[in-house]
């Protein structure tokens, strides 16, 4: 029976708690991160939001760009699409370190809310992050750490009126996260040889905001119900106008494609059949690649990759076919050619100059096997 007692007065005790309720000094702020320049993760920058009340010794941020490490199959997930992002809770003091560290700016926009708002934005968070609830399917264009700011804000007080003044306008997502890749790099020239056309198509400007900086200049001058939403403005860490990086051409994709382009030229003079099926076997790999990823993953970015076009998964076997099967696939691979070429005219799908290059480089060799048949 006092077991009974014990259990009654405990799961009271459960129900009478009741949430943090802010104070009129609550402050809730959008953060934005300047995009760094060791990491390609971190070349976008970075969006988070801050609740602060010193009357109830509460200062903490929502980060909603974590996840967990210790997920089974971690890696195998990440490269599926599978792995699931959350969102994370902690003491503010911590959040601004990473960023200091790499010489990042972190802007802070408080909003602009009543009491009464401001504790639906915090309930809405606070239950957010919750076990059962913090866990969602990333999408690094329609669902991430930008994203969710928004959706924060119009999930839990209302529509907010967005100002895109500032905002280019008619650029697609690929034009979009260009402007954060240096030019000739690896990133970018990754980034274009993984993503399929699906990222070509025209943004809406509210799509922008799926980039921190966008965040920020969409909130800048919003407004909810016919007020402004931007209270006031501050950094967190200065602004430490920082030089943007450059690459090095003679270890860009540019000078390595064109020294494949010359090489392989050289070779097809030389009959050097070595380096030829050694070409076609690398461009076999990344037609394995493109493949995968459209089809064997849950990425969304990665679809209707029309880089396969040239990097076919058929030269694989290319080395290892009689000449007769060899010239059926040159043939393919030239009507490839040709669709891949009238694809990027037209703007279905945008390609990088290094990557012209090396299609226009498996080209000529499908060319040479063609005319070794003809023996011209």
């Amino acid at each position: 029976m006092k077991s009974l007692y014990i259990l009654f007065f405990f799961t009271l005790s459960l129900f009478a708690q009741k949430k943090t309720q802010l104070s009129p000094k609550a402050e809730i702020s959008i953060l934005t991160c300047a995009p760094g320049q060791n990491e390609l993760y971190s070349s976008f920058g970075h969006s988070a939001i801050r609740v602060k009340d010193t009357a109830n010794n509460l200062d903490r941020v929502y980060n909603y760009g974590t996840f967990d490490f210790n997920t089974p199959n971690f890696y195998l997930k990440f490269c599926q699409g599978k792995l699931l992002y959350q969102l994370s809770s902690y003491e503010f003091k911590y959040f601004p370190y990473t960023y200091y560290k790499e010489n990042r700016w972190v802007k802070a926009q408080t909003l602009n809310l009543t009491k009464e708002q401001n504790q639906k934005v915090f309930d809405y968070l606070e239950w957010n992050a919750l076990p059962e609830n913090k866990d969602y399917q990333y999408d690094f264009f329609y669902d991430n750490c930008a994203t969710k700011m928004h959706e924060v804000i119009e999930k839990s007080i209302g529509k907010v009126d967005f100002d895109y003044t500032d905002f280019p306008k008619d650029l697609t997502h690929r034009e979009l996260i260009h402007l954060y890749l240096v030019p000739n790099s690896w990133a970018k020239f990754g980034i274009d040889l993984a993503l399929g056309s699906v990222i070509d198509k025209k943004a809406s400007l509210k799509q922008y905001m799926f980039l921190p900086d966008y965040v920020y200049s969409g909130f800048k001058n919003s407004r909810l119900n016919g007020s402004k939403l931007i209270e006031k403005e501050n950094y967190v860490l200065p602004d430490y106008n920082l030089k943007s990086s450059k690459t090095n051409f003679f270890v860009s994709p540019l000078f390595i494609a064109l020294l494949l382009f010359s090489f392989t030229l050289f070779s097809l003079v030389k009959k050097k059949k070595a380096w030829i099926s050694t070409l076609s076997l690398l461009y076999g790999i990344l037609g394995l690649v493109v493949f995968s990823l459209w089809f064997l993953t849950e990425h969304s970015t990665t679809k209707m990759n029309m880089n396969i076009l040239w990097a076919s998964p058929l030269l694989f076997l290319f080395p290892f076919i009689k000449n007769s099967l060899k010239t059926i696939v040159s043939y393919m691979g030239i009507l490839q050619f040709i669709a891949f070429l009238i694809i990027g005219f037209v703007g279905f799908q945008q390609f990088n100059t290094s990557i012209y290059i090396l299609a226009i480089t498996i080209a000529s060799i499908y060319i040479n096997q063609i005319l070794l048949t003809f023996k011209v």
